[in-house]
């Protein structure tokens, strides 16, 4: 999903009215969305190679290593220092671009497609927060947050789980 098919969900959801009376603060709305999305239910996983025995500066976008193909040592929080020689491979989960009203409106949300179409219900949701009825807010809140839950549910579906016997503990 793009920028431009954010905002025209948006448009349908709030009104032209509201739309135009808020445009210009959608991006930060989208921006917020796809930021929580990217570390709670849908992670934007990536990977870099370093070179070992340097301490070498994380990538400015990382916010939890996930895995380190050699022994390494965090020297502080912006490098790491692999060791041994030759290259590694960071994976890590990383931050989404920031999204203000200089992105492109072709700019593509970066979250899974499946979560993608929970954005545009976050921004109509604080478009209509300060209505004096709050139905709608609460209606745009309730399809984020089951969207957000049914890829939750889709993701902890697909992950493995080891059982083992009580007599392979001991």
């Amino acid at each position: 999903m793009t920028i431009t098919d954010a905002n025209k969900l948006v448009r349908a959801l709030v009104g032209e009215d509201d739309f135009h009376d808020v445009e210009d603060v959608l991006y930060s709305y989208y921006d917020i969305a796809q930021r929580e999305i990217a570390t709670t239910v849908s992670p934007i996983r990536k990977s870099v190679e370093i070179e070992r025995g340097i301490a070498q500066a994380l990538p400015s976008d990382l916010y939890r290593i996930v895995h380190v193909s050699c022994a390494y040592t965090r020297v502080d929080k912006d490098r790491i220092l692999a060791v041994g020689e030759g290259k590694a491979r960071v994976s890590y989960l990383a931050y989404p671009e920031r999204i203000t009203e200089k992105t492109p409106s072709g700019f593509e949300f970066e979250v899974s497609p499946e979560s993608q179409s929970a954005i545009p219900y976050f921004a109509a949701a604080q478009t209509v927060l300060a209505d004096s009825d709050m139905r709608r807010y609460y209606v745009f809140t309730d399809a984020f947050n089951s969207i957000l839950s049914n890829v939750a549910l889709n993701n902890l579906s697909r992950s493995k789980l080891t059982v083992l016997k009580t007599e392979e503990l001991r």
